[in-house]
């Protein structure tokens, strides 16, 4: 998992607005003196945190954590109009304004511009995706939980007001939503009977270090009276609009290639998408077979690869071991000069919190905190009530390879390592984590990051070349590919949901309940193909940059410089390390 299970992140800030931009709210007209470039993403932002208050908390950035996103159309209205306006001012800049760290973040402020136009103009996922208010109110109160950036009492207050929105979140939600598809209600009630659940018991566990205070009996309150609004929403989702859902949550493949050139600035045709993602495919399968027979020579590779699988902590080590591998790789990243570590701090890892039951989650500290927070890799162990059978089937996943493999893409040299150096990065536009899904969310310049990590410590010859890690990691390479050929297949009408699922059993060897429910993500996260495009991307601009610099190409340069471009599309990183360069940024 990644930490967009995490919380999925996305643009968007909560930013001090500058005089010149103060008085600039919506669809209020700008200024009328010129800003800087800088000025015009300090406005940028915090208008965009205004409306996505809970996407901007995930930032870093606090000023709105008190309120709910407003859903409504006349505020979806007023956001169209002003990201028009925006994106017109925006272009106004001229490149010899800019510098060329600006040059490269004008371009990719304008692809998330028109993703977001794309979103709530053209695709209307408001009217359509009860997810979406699901996670406005879960994954903001969910933040205010995990992440001390303020003390306790402050955080309670938040919820408190944030809860006050709950039934203008709710009514809004039941004028938009018309003939949803029926995945979409059902997974935008389950998502919602998860936010009451985590309100009835979550919320209090989080902050019991503050129980019998005047502000708990204020936020036990709150709870009280948001929880019902909730469970009466999802009941009408369950009685009146499933039954009834018959809505298409296919959009077309000319959707996506826009979200692609949008949040990606991938363009390129999605028929050569294909052919790469095929390729790499056929390619990946082949180095599973071989790595498979250094473990079991003779025998059939998906067995030995169960064997593997079988090889895991016990229940109660789980931890433990994730920190003795967190450990192991730092060490051989250091060793082998991969890329400098920050020696103030390290990864932590601990068992995930009682209200925190994702598989692994790396909480980074967003690099925009204006103090960072403590960083935590959370690990959840298999549970005392399960059967035997279930704690075994659970804790199969975290198989000592796989378990490498997560460790290197969550925490090091992956997600963990870039926040790091993402404190550095010049500008905002940057230093700001990927989205909530189905939101633009420019995953292949950070999700691609911690894939190619994956494979980089494998390549590089961690545990001495042993197979079994190269397993781990292929196997989620290919998981990855078949994310991307769903992605556009599905959405293309050219495969159906049980065609995409059998992509993942058949060709990345995935059990079937996992790859029912990777299929299903492709509906509404059609271009989860960011990982497998940023990681093929990266190996191409490091060819690149290598073949320019001949025998002063040094690999821990390329990824200190890397990592401190920040999170942006893989084009973006190729304007920084390559100026001018025309050549396809996938291949």
């Amino acid at each position: 998992m990644t930490t967009r299970n995490r919380r999925f992140v996305a643009l968007g800030a909560a930013l001090v607005v500058l005089a010149a931009g103060a008085g600039r709210l919506f669809g209020a007209p700008p200024v009328a003196s010129a800003p800087t470039f800088a000025a015009f993403v300090d406005t940028y932002l915090s208008d965009f945190a205004r409306r996505h208050p809970s996407i901007a908390a995930g930032n870093g950035l606090h000023d709105f954590d008190g309120t709910l996103d407003d859903f409504s159309a006349a505020a979806i209205a007023r956001e169209i109009t002003a990201l028009k306006r925006d994106r017109a001012t925006l272009r106004a800049f001229r490149a010899d304004q800019l510098t060329p760290d600006e040059r490269v973040d004008q371009k990719i402020l304008d692809g998330v511009m028109d993703g977001w136009l794309l979103e709530q103009e053209t695709l209307q996922n408001w009217r359509r995706n009860p997810m979406l208010y699901a996670s406005a109110l879960s994954d903001g109160v969910h933040n205010l939980m995990t992440m001390a950036n303020a003390p306790a009492p402050v955080r309670m207050r938040r919820i408190i007001s944030k809860l006050a929105g709950v039934p203008q979140l709710i009514a809004a939600a039941k004028t938009n939503v018309v003939n949803p598809p029926k995945l979409f209600a059902e997974r935008g009630a389950v998502m919602m009977a998860g936010a009451s659940g985590m309100l009835a018991t979550d919320v209090a566990l989080a902050f019991q270090s503050e129980r019998g205070t005047p502000v708990m009996d204020s936020l036990l309150r709150a709870l009280a009276v948001a929880r019902p609004q909730i469970d009466a929403y999802v009941t009408w989702l369950e009685h009146d609009v499933i039954p009834q859902a018959t809505g298409d949550a296919t959009i077309g493949g000319e959707a996506v290639a826009r979200r692609y050139r949008a949040e990606e600035l991938i363009d390129v045709p999605l028929d050569t998408l294909i052919r790469i993602g095929e390729r790499e495919l056929a390619r990946a399968q082949a180095d599973f077979k071989t790595a498979a027979s250094r473990v079991g020579p003779g025998r059939d590779a998906q067995a030995v690869w169960m064997e593997v699988r079988r090889n895991h902590p016990a229940r109660g080590a789980v931890v433990a071991a994730a920190q003795a591998i967190v450990d192991s790789l730092t060490a051989f990243v250091r060793t082998r000069g991969l890329v400098g570590i920050p020696t103030s701090e390290r990864v932590t890892v601990a068992a995930a919190q009682p209200f925190d039951l994702g598989l692994a989650s790396m909480h980074a500290s967003p690099p925009l905190e204006r103090v960072p927070v403590q960083s935590v890799f959370y690990i959840t162990d298999a549970q005392a009530g399960q059967t035997p059978a279930q704690q075994n089937a659970w804790l199969e996943r975290f198989n000592y390879a796989s378990l490498t493999n997560t460790a290197a893409h969550e925490a090091m040299p992956g997600h963990w390592l870039h926040s790091q150096y993402m404190r550095k990065t010049p500008g905002k536009v940057r230093r700001i984590w990927i989205g909530l899904n189905p939101f633009p969310q420019p995953s292949s310049g950070q999700d691609g990051w911690a894939h190619y990590a994956e494979q980089l410590v494998v390549d590089e010859g961690y545990a001495n070349g042993d197979p079994r890690y190269q397993l781990a990691q292929l196997s989620d390479a290919m998981t990855r590919i078949c994310r991307l050929l769903s992605g556009i297949k599905v959405h293309r009408r050219e495969w159906t949901l049980a065609q995409a699922q059998q992509c993942f059993e058949r060709e990345a060897y995935v059990a079937a309940p996992a790859a029912q429910r990777e299929a299903e993500r492709a509906l509404y996260d059609p271009t989860y193909g960011g990982y497998f495009l940023g990681k093929r991307g990266l190996l191409t601009l490091r060819r690149d940059v290598q073949a320019k610099e001949g025998k002063a190409f040094n690999l821990r340069a390329f990824h200190e410089r890397l990592l401190t471009n920040g999170i942006a599309p893989i084009w973006a990183h190729r304007q920084l390390l390559l100026p001018g360069n025309t050549a396809p940024v996938i291949q």
